[in-house]
């Protein structure tokens, strides 16, 4: 059964209908990403295409959601808080009515901002003994530059290319594209060394990553925010 994205978006559907099996299977593309949301790695966990359902899903009730889902998503949420799993949990961020300036809410995640490495998922999965066919395991030479043990491993390499795919086009969140590679670097920078002494990011390490990935070096930008507005 195909769903339409019309009928998906006003709630129709009782919750009796909700059977994983109408919904279609992932195409095989989504085997290319580095990459996903943290939405769109539990779709597809379930083998379910997450294009037409995942800008939604988040809005459903939870007995409208595909079975499973929750667990899957969750699942994955933990195992990134723990470090099982190389990714990052996004707070999504609002305007200050009062002060002005952008604030974080450290109550919620945004699911659809928070993303996980798909390597890292494929093996997280193997040793949990769950079958996937969206995200095989990779072997070490596969991974190349983003496995830590490979000789010439470097994490700012890594943290260069993992910065400049974790920007998403269609989000609507301020700041410019370097701005907002900045706040991701900062919430990951444990992961890549980005650290001081102190465990804060290193603030002219990030600012130097951030504009090696900086694609947009002329012009201005739609949604650009101080770098006194933008959170830590």
């Amino acid at each position: 059964m195909r769903l339409k994205a019309a009928s998906i978006e006003q709630q129709t559907y009782s919750p009796m209908t909700f059977d994983n099996s109408e919904y279609k299977l992932p195409a095989e593309l989504w085997k290319l990403a580095a990459t996903v949301s943290v939405v769109e790695a539990a779709l597809l966990l379930l083998d379910i295409e997450p294009q037409g359902i995942s800008e939604y899903i988040e809005g459903w009730a939870d007995d409208r959601k595909p079975e499973r889902y929750l667990a899957a998503r969750n699942a994955i949420k933990s195992a990134i808080q723990k470090e099982q799993l190389d990714g990052a949990m996004i707070h999504p961020t609002y305007e200050n009515a009062v002060g002005g300036g952008i604030e974080m809410d450290y109550d919620r995640f945004d699911y659809h901002l928070s993303h996980v490495d798909v390597a890292s998922l494929a093996n997280w999965l193997v040793e949990r003994g769950y079958s996937c066919s969206t995200f095989p395991a990779q072997s070490e030479h596969s991974i190349g530059f983003r496995n830590p043990d490979h000789p010439r491993y470097s994490a700012k390499l890594a943290a260069v290319v993992e910065a400049w795919e974790s920007y998403d086009e269609e989000s609507t969140a301020p700041g410019t594209p370097k701005q907002r590679m900045i706040i991701w670097l900062r919430l990951n920078a444990a992961r890549f060394g980005l650290t001081g002494e102190d465990g804060k990011p290193s603030e002219s390490v990030i600012e130097e990553i951030a504009k090696i990935a900086n694609w947009a070096t002329t012009g201005g930008a739609p949604r650009s925010a101080s770098e006194d507005d933008l959170p830590f």
